[in-house]
């Protein structure tokens, strides 16, 4: 997330919220592909996701900045 302070707590707060059980907080969440999906928020951040039998995994963490790079690698690990 770099060194925006404010894209770090948004990517938090996003978290917070699907860990609460909203499954859609911030922008809104979207599939990336197979199980993966990410959710959105306005200042910029993306937390890269998928649901497991035991709750969430977190893959991933990006800003606009860097969003492709992260999903370049998410693609070469879990497509």
């Amino acid at each position: 997330m770099g060194k925006n302070e404010r894209v770090q707590q948004e990517a938090d707060h996003l978290i917070d919220e699907l860990l609460k059980g909203n499954e859609n907080p911030g922008l809104g969440s979207k599939n990336l592909f197979k199980d993966v999906s990410y959710l959105r928020g306005r200042n910029g951040a993306r937390v890269f996701y998928r649901k497991t039998a035991n709750g969430y995994e977190i893959l991933g963490k990006a800003d606009k900045a860097n969003e492709q790079t992260v999903i370049n690698i998410l693609k070469k690990l879990y497509e």
